[in-house]
């Protein structure tokens, strides 16, 4: 526990001396202020160049209240790159499961994929780039988050629009060519624009299945919906 004059104290951070809190609670609040600098951190810097004096001052902890918690750096990426996988896959999940038909499920997937990312760029900075540098496990955890992503995409038997198939390694280049769509505005600092890509990345995931009219009808139609969300209301 850190004890410092309240003058100097972050918002963030927790009362200095006696303050009461129950242990638990003072343990997760700490390991919350490591995790959310960690993501900070190695979104300035990358994850190469992140130290842990840039995470203990961000986060407002001691270096042995970081050791409390996380062995070395390596562990603490690994937790907060886990923690927004999971919130990504949830949230894409939710949206996936509203969908009244696969076609319909695949968009709002898509669509709450790109928008997350867009609303949370140090999220995405981390996810989509950092995560490449982190090591074996960070690229393991990662490939796990693209199998999971290639399920979704992959229409169930029965569908009335799938009318193709297409084989694991079709989707697997479908799920890959997205990343690197996406890659390449994270890392060009254009992560607003990623919402904008919807009506083409959409395209070009249900093109192999559905064919080219089914694909260009639902191009037309998301692109048609957001022109009309971009008009100002009167």
């Amino acid at each position: 526990m850190e004890h410092r004059p309240s003058h100097n104290r972050a918002p963030h951070q927790l009362p200095a001396g006696r303050h009461g809190l129950p242990r638990a609670f003072v343990v997760s609040n700490q390991r919350e202020r490591i995790l959310d600098a960690v993501l900070q951190a190695a979104s300035r810097s990358g994850y190469a160049a992140m130290r842990i004096e840039d995470v203990i001052a961000i986060a407002g902890v001691s270096r042995r209240t970081f050791y409390d918690h996380f062995a070395n750096k390596e562990e603490a990426f690994l937790a907060a790159y886990e923690l927004v996988l999971d919130q990504l896959l949830s949230g894409v999940s939710a949206a996936f499961a509203s969908g009244d038909g696969w076609t319909s499920r695949v968009r709002r997937g898509l669509a709450a994929f790109l928008n997350l990312l867009a609303a949370e760029p140090v999220l995405a900075q981390v996810c989509v780039v950092e995560a490449l540098a982190a090591g074996p496990r960070a690229l393991a955890r990662r490939t796990a988050a693209m199998e999971a992503f290639q399920t979704l995409l992959q229409p169930p038997k029965g569908d009335a629009l799938a009318t193709s198939t297409a084989p694991p390694v079709a989707i697997e280049a479908i799920v890959g060519g997205i990343y690197e769509v996406i890659y390449s505005r994270v890392t060009s600092q254009r992560t607003e624009e990623l919402p904008s890509l919807l009506p083409s990345l959409l395209h070009s995931a249900l093109l192999p299945f559905v064919g080219p009219e089914v694909a260009e009808a639902e191009y037309l139609r998301v692109t048609r919906t957001a022109a009309e969300r971009a008009v100002p209301t009167p």
